[in-house]
């Protein structure tokens, strides 16, 4: 799977902008539109619209429709190819929601960046960890999480536990809503010597890119780019022992 990295200088660069220059979408979230309003237009192309607006909600957070917004899209787009596609997304997050468990931020340890990793691992002694470097703007490392998706729930009852670093690249309040759609724990290094002092030290150079644990804290892989799920399955396993 393909890994990358932001050329230096550019990481504070990406985010909302792009989207705010783009076709303003309207954001439907907890109070969505009202399909009877005669300000809304209609038709294919604004369905379009509608239909991506409401996507957004599980692009950005995974957070499930709530039972008026479920309403609202059967009412506007009345059985439709958009409602079908919409509703049974839906389910697929309702069914992740149940599954993926609490959504931890953590504070960065204050603590020299050689010796940050230590610090993070050290919390989970006698449990596997999974540490995964990723950031909002980075497809693969969104790719490999969805694809991760079926495995997690049985990880986690071995004793896995996943870590996810990111960093300013991450626009702060995007980053907010993804970390609540994956679940686990989270940390945002807002230090970017910190962050780069790690990915040099374990020799990345790209993202995704993963450091597997075993249960003392020793570390047992490094991997950059996403494996697929059989390698990391693998991977996981024997680490589990």
């Amino acid at each position: 799977m393909q890994a990358l990295r932001l050329p230096p200088g550019l990481e504070n660069q990406r985010g909302n902008a792009q989207i705010e220059a783009a076709v303003p979408v309207p954001v439907f979230g907890g109070a969505p539109f009202d399909p009877g309003k005669k300000e809304f237009f209609a038709g294919q192309y604004y369905d379009v619209l509608n239909c991506n607006a409401y996507a957004l909600q599980f692009i950005n957070g995974e957070e499930p429709f709530s039972a008026k917004q479920e309403e609202n899209i059967r009412a506007h787009f009345k059985g439709n190819k958009f409602e079908k596609v919409l509703l049974r997304k839906n389910e697929e997050v309702k069914r992740w929601a149940a599954v993926k468990g609490e959504t931890v931020v953590n504070e960065t340890p204050d603590v020299p960046a050689e010796k940050l990793m230590d610090a993070i691992v050290a919390k989970h002694k006698g449990s596997v960890v999974v540490v995964d470097f990723w950031a909002t703007w980075c497809g693969p490392c969104l790719q490999a999480m969805e694809d991760m998706k079926p495995m997690k729930p049985q990880w986690k009852k071995e004793g896995v536990v996943f870590v996810y670093l990111s960093s300013t690249s991450s626009p702060e309040k995007l980053w907010r809503e993804k970390a609540g759609g994956i679940g686990s724990e989270h940390y945002y290094i807002t230090d970017g010597n910190q962050w780069e002092t790690i990915m040099d030290g374990f020799g990345f150079e790209y993202i995704p890119s993963y450091l597997i644990f075993d249960r003392e804290g020793r570390l047992k892989e490094k991997i950059t780019a996403y494996p697929g799920n059989e390698e990391m399955r693998k991977k996981i396993v024997g680490t589990l022992g």
